[in-house]
């Protein structure tokens, strides 16, 4: 305004009518909490119509209105909110008093330990009470008009501060009674709040689901056959022919008369068999059913673990749903707000990313980091989501790549998720890890409960045994010292020019030295070598794989080095490989890489595992001894047989030292021990982290080529504000895929640190063009030594 103040946007009444509105569109009735679903509804309205109380203070006003600078304590207004909930409902039940308060004070916060030092402060009553009372001072004027706009009209009878005591009284009992309910009801009202919230703060429309068609599927891939009869003879089936036949046996299930009494299954079916269809088909078809029943639409999650795969599925859905009128958004790092959401004009760029965060749609494709660390995390930015499990049907795709030890905490969390939320989760892969066993054996059987998962694909056994495309064979007892030994005493004794093959290390280190020796050896004209890991920019890599199929496809041999990031979503058909020891789960995902297509002309191709002592490096131990056990025992292993040989490798790991970290991190949700100083020793629900980063590690930006430098230099016009982020974001993915990982403790890595003209922001430094050659090789990415050795071309 002319006179210095400010303009405010909208009352605090409409807001909060805006925030009750949002959350109780959002809120699921068929969650199955203590509390009965009317109840829940009343403390929803209480948390979302007190979580601003504190506005209506002068020292709010004056901060939001004036330039005045106002004391931070007194212009602060969740704790005023959150004394004043918990002395509502203290004399009901003080425990019930004690979450609303933990939700209203943190809600622009991230949650914290509800018995640690941090907490305490905020619940520090009398040392906080001159505070209040200053802030209460000032809405005795308006009193009578705030009674009236809130619906309260004994609130002069809860300003009051809380007993410490008391408080403190509460606290102990949910620490020392601790329930895993407690955690799942605090991430929902939380969730359904700070999202409902930062909806109406933003004036970001809520998406109300739309009715989806069920044949999309068959639409786009149609049946061969349409029905299953008594004497199909699925040995005598085609790869083509499975597929069908796999979706309509897991379709099945929906013509049970019991099929709303389970939320957990599992699809097992062997790689190529088209699970990705499979499972939306199946997600849309219970869907379906939902709607009839429920009479509500449920929304779908599919969440997979890596961003190639997020990026492929994407082109698949979208392509089964093109021309119809469905809301679709890819929810993952270069994630585009303008591109994917609504393409009404008024909407501005803050909204179209509040839509994408909160996932306003009828299907989101999502990260195993967004949703796992959603359901098992503390983070305000992640929990505003959480809400909307409940009552959905959730997808997780290749569900091997999940670590070992993480599994029995995945496993119990997405039990709870579908008894208290009403969830319907569907795990997917074709190699079957013991998620649900192992959550049963580690944490479950100590609670009383049990989880039991209905196999979408019950005779998934015989359909594995009628592929005969791959054989595992292990070379493990062959000592090799190095990579010039792989070469000499096992490479040209295994392959042949005529053979396309794989090589697959577990360090990208070994890789590289493996792929120099591959390229000096072979003659490229028939065995173009290629090499592929996360030391290449993302930008590259799917260049990689298009150059790959297209030498398979003229009758080229080519030969790939690479690491595990070809395990899952990387379709390309090698007659041959190579696996270093690592998880059976991730050895069989690359035998899915060879004779991908089932050519009966190859039946049996091998895998040949060998063992360069880096397993223990990337996996652990008690992985490296599992592995060679199996092994050494089972020298050979046809495809036929790998279900037997993974039952054998998960029976084996069940009980061990790798899942402590699992109990502790579900205990922590147990008691609300959200957070801790130090995470990693002392272990709290923000310890979680899907992806485990070992070393310390280098964001580096590549630039490559002249996009690359344009990508750069937008970059730094959007930090430095000459470009808003609106601007920005249609080229925010071409940035981020010039991004790569590097290990601080390289020499390369180091000569960046050493310097600040490297440094393009906080956190993310820069391979200028010009000094391109010192930093990067084009073929093999970051250079991981002083010297450049390594071999390079240009395509």
């Amino acid at each position: 305004m002319p006179d210095g103040s400010k303009k405010g946007v909208k009352t605090i009444q409409t807001h909060n009518q805006g925030v009750v509105h949002n959350a109780l569109i959002s809120f699921e009735p068929s969650i199955s909490f203590s509390i009965e679903s009317q109840e829940l509804k009343n403390l929803i309205e209480d948390i979302c119509r007190y979580h601003d109380l504190g506005k209506y203070s002068e020292y709010f006003q004056k901060y939001l209105l004036t330039n005045d600078k106002i004391d931070s304590f007194l212009k602060a207004h969740a704790r005023f909110g959150s004394y004043v909930i918990f002395q509502k409902y203290k004399d009901k039940d003080t425990i019930t008093a004690l979450f609303l308060y933990y939700i209203v004070v943190n809600h622009h916060l991230n949650l914290d330990d509800i018995s640690g030092n941090e907490f305490s402060k905020k619940i520090d009553a009398q040392a906080n009470e001159g505070y209040f009372n200053k802030q209460k001072i000032t809405l005795a004027d308006s009193l009578t008009l705030i009674k009236k706009e809130l619906g309260e009209e004994d609130l002069e009878k809860h300003l009051t501060t809380p007993d410490g005591k008391l408080f403190y009284k509460t606290t102990k009992k949910v620490i020392q009674e601790p329930n895993i309910q407690n955690y799942f009801l605090i991430n929902y009202l939380f969730s359904l709040l700070i999202e409902a919230d930062k909806l109406d703060a933003s004036d970001t429309k809520f998406y109300h689901k739309a009715l989806i068609p069920t044949h999309l599927v068959d639409k786009y891939r149609p049946l061969i056959f349409s029905q299953l009869s008594d004497n199909q003879d699925i040995n005598t089936f085609s790869q083509n022919e499975l597929r069908s036949y796999g979706r309509l046996r897991v379709n099945q299930y929906l013509k049970r008369q019991d099929w709303q009494e389970h939320k957990l299954f599992t699809l097992t079916a062997p790689t190529g068999l088209g699970k990705t269809l499979m499972a939306l088909d199946f997600g849309l078809k219970l869907r379906e059913k939902i709607r009839q029943t429920e009479q509500r639409e449920a929304q779908i999650i599919y969440a997979l673990p890596f961003i190639n795969i997020i990026e492929q599925s994407l082109q698949v859905y979208n392509e089964v749903f093109e021309g119809e009128n469905i809301n679709l958004l890819a929810h993952y790092q270069y994630a585009d707000a303008l591109e994917q959401t609504s393409k009404n004009e008024t909407s501005n760029y803050n909204q179209k990313m509040m839509t994408l965060d909160t996932w306003q749609c009828d299907i989101v494709i999502t990260t195993f980091v967004q949703f796992l660390q959603t359901l098992i995390g503390n983070r305000n930015k992640l929990l505003k989501k959480f809400n909307h499990f409940a009552g959905s049907i959730i997808i997780l795709d290749e569900v091997q790549t999940i670590r070992l030890g993480q599994l029995p905490l995945i496993g119990a969390s997405l039990f709870y998720l579908a008894k208290f939320l009403n969830t319907r989760i569907v795990l997917m892969t074709a190699t079957k890890p013991k998620i649900y066993e192992l959550a049963n054996q580690e944490i479950l059987k100590n609670e009383g409960e049990e989880a039991k998962s209905i196999e979408l694909l019950p005779d998934y056994w015989e359909i594995f045994q009628c592929f005969k495309r791959t054989k595992i064979v292990s070379l493990i007892s062959q000592k090799i010292e190095d990579e010039n030994d792989f070469i000499e005493q096992i490479f040209i004794h295994k392959w042949s020019d005529e053979k396309s093959c794989i090589i697959v290390c577990n360090t990208v280190k070994r890789s590289l030295d493996v792929y120099n020796l591959i390229f000096e050896l072979v003659d490229e004209t028939i065995n173009p070598v290629y090499y592929l890991s996360t030391n290449i920019i993302p930008a590259r890599r799917q260049g990689i794989i298009d150059d790959i199929k297209s030498d398979l496809g003229v009758g080229l041999k080519p030969i790939l080095v690479s690491t595990q990031c070809v395990e899952a979503g990387v379709d390309l058909d090698f007659d041959m490989g190579f696996r270093d020891l690592s998880p059976m789960d991730s050895i069989i995902q690359v035998a899915g890489r060879i004779n991908r297509n089932n050519n009966p002309n190859k039946n049996y191709s091998p895998l040949y595992i060998i063992d360069f002592g880096d397993c223990k490096k990337i996996y652990d131990v008690v992985t490296q001894q599992q592995a060679r056990l199996l092994l050494e025992k089972n020298t050979e292993i046809l495809e036929d047989n790998y279900l037997d040989v993974i039952e054998e490798y998960f029976s084996n790991v069940a009980g061990d030292k790798s899942f402590i970290d699992s109990r502790k991190i579900f205990d922590a949700m147990k008691t609300l021990k959200y957070d801790s100083q130090e995470p990693k020793t002392d272990i709290a629900v923000s310890s979680f982290k899907v992806i485990d980063e070992k070393f310390p590690a280098l964001s580096v930006f590549i630039e490559i080529d002249e996009m690359s430098v344009k990508y750069k230099v937008l970059f730094i016009k959007m930090i430095t504000k000459e470009i808003s982020q609106e601007e920005f974001s249609p080229y925010k993915k071409d940035f981020h895929q010039h991004i790569i990982t590097v290990p601080s403790h390289l020499p390369k890595a180091k000569d960046l640190l050493k310097s600040d003209r490297y440094l393009v922001c906080e956190g993310i430094y820069l391979v200028p063009n010009n000094e391109l050659e010192d930093f990067y090789n084009v073929v093999t990415g970051f250079i991981r030594t002083n010297e450049n050795k390594e071999h390079s071309r240009f395509f």
